[in-house]
């Protein structure tokens, strides 16, 4: 009966955990993916009719402001060891959050492309300085054997949400929504700020993660960033041309078809759980392996539909293998920096890894991405491109994977998986 007596306090502290980490990280990456990589781009194009040319300037100034400013957020974190304060990390989060859904709802008073420049580096310093604080909640409130269910969660909440809303992708349906998704986080946030120990929701006291395990810090990170970097890449790379094409407007995320729409969210939820009991169970490159296999048989599925007519089942198969490819890698993304780190190094290996691995690569494949249509390259031909740079991250992947592979420590003890 004693033994048994803090089972039930531990089982609420685990489970409040999990359920903040989840809410904040998916209010967070649905406002990324749909008002930033979205409803900015429409904004700057609709709204204040800016050309093409001057609204990549400006994502580009987001993109490398963002990543300055999450790997000096990333570093001072450590240097003054805030990864151990969980209850400074609540309130820095929900100042920045707090801050902008203001500076959401602000961007309607931007009248000038130097206004939406000015507006495009306020957004930048709030971003960059709540990713490490954000990413790192994983490593105190959620336990390491949960790690991959936790970001699997929050892919599939995050991308199932931005499929279904806005339902309507206007200019003006964007901030709405955004803000109604950021509100139930800002709260819960500003009640953790004042009592942190309102929900239980503190240190699950299991900090070690697969850096504790198999004894290599650097280079499960350089391996790490490198694949991240790769994924990234190529699925912007493809993702921006195929979805400016209008024969596969009505099978992706644009649909105006609700069935349609459904489809994609209930595969978004099936990958990221499916992704998260992966990573949880396996090594995570596996997830990469998969990733970049999925990425390439679409991109070269869909070449070959352009160019020669592929059966109609493709336009409803393909942005459905697409999808399982992104929640693959974003599983990732969410778990293993702070999965690899200590408390000590959670907001460098943070900052490096989503700063690098993940907005560097986005926004300079939308840019080569934008070119390729600006210079007029078929589909086809870009599509068949990009396809080949899959085959050689997965290439990459395989190789990285036997020069990683944990050494056995004795004929007893099985490598980690």
């Amino acid at each position: 009966m004693n033994g048994s007596a803090p089972s039930s306090p531990v089982r609420w502290n685990t489970a409040a955990g999990f359920g903040v980490y989840v809410l904040v990280l998916t209010a967070a990456y649905y406002y990324n993916l749909t008002f930033v990589q979205l409803g900015l781009t429409e904004f700057g194009l609709e709204q204040l009719g800016l050309s093409m040319e001057s609204v990549a300037v400006a994502m580009g100034l987001l993109a490398v402001a963002t990543l300055a400013v999450t790997l000096v957020s990333g570093r001072l974190m450590d240097r003054y060891g805030l990864g151990r304060n969980l209850p400074l990390k609540y309130r820095v989060l929900f100042g920045a959050l707090l801050l902008q859904s203001v500076l959401t709802f602000a961007l309607d008073l931007v009248a000038s492309f130097a206004g939406f420049l000015v507006w495009i580096l306020l957004c930048a310093v709030l971003l960059g300085g709540a990713i490490p604080f954000a990413f790192s909640l994983l490593l105190d409130l959620v336990p390491a054997g949960m790690r991959g269910y936790a970001a699997g969660a929050v892919t599939a909440c995050a991308f199932a949400l931005a499929v279904l809303v806005p339902f309507e992708w206007t200019v003006g349906n964007f901030a709405p929504a955004a803000v109604a998704v950021l509100a139930p986080a800002v709260a819960l946030l500003g009640v953790l700020s004042v009592s942190p120990g309102v929900l239980d929701a503190g240190p699950t006291g299991q900090r070690s993660g697969r850096a504790g395990r198999s004894g290599l810090l650097r280079a499960p990170v350089v391996v790490g960033v490198v694949l991240l970097f790769g994924a990234f890449f190529v699925d912007s790379l493809g993702f921006v041309r195929i979805i400016e094409t209008p024969a596969y407007v009505d099978s992706a995320w644009q649909s105006s078809d609700y069935p349609t729409r459904l489809l994609l969210a209930v595969t978004h939820v099936a990958g990221g759980v499916g992704a998260g009991v992966i990573y949880a169970r396996f090594r995570h490159l596996w997830l990469f392996l998969a990733a970049f296999v999925l990425f390439a048989t679409a991109q070269f599925l869909y070449a070959y539909d352009i160019a020669l007519g592929g059966p109609p089942i493709l336009e409803t198969g393909l942005p459905l293998v697409y999808v399982l490819a992104v929640s693959s890698y974003t599983t990732v993304t969410f778990a293993l920096w702070p999965d690899l780190a200590t408390p000590e190094t959670v907001g460098t290996y943070t900052a490096v890894g989503v700063g690098v691995g993940g907005w560097l690569a986005t926004f300079t494949s939308t840019a080569l991405a934008l070119g390729s249509d600006r210079g007029q390259l078929g589909l086809d031909v870009h599509l068949t491109v990009v396809g080949s740079i899959s085959v050689l991250f997965l290439l990459l992947t395989v190789s990285l994977w036997y020069l990683t592979a944990p050494a056995r420590t004795s004929a007893r003890e099985p490598s980690e998986p």
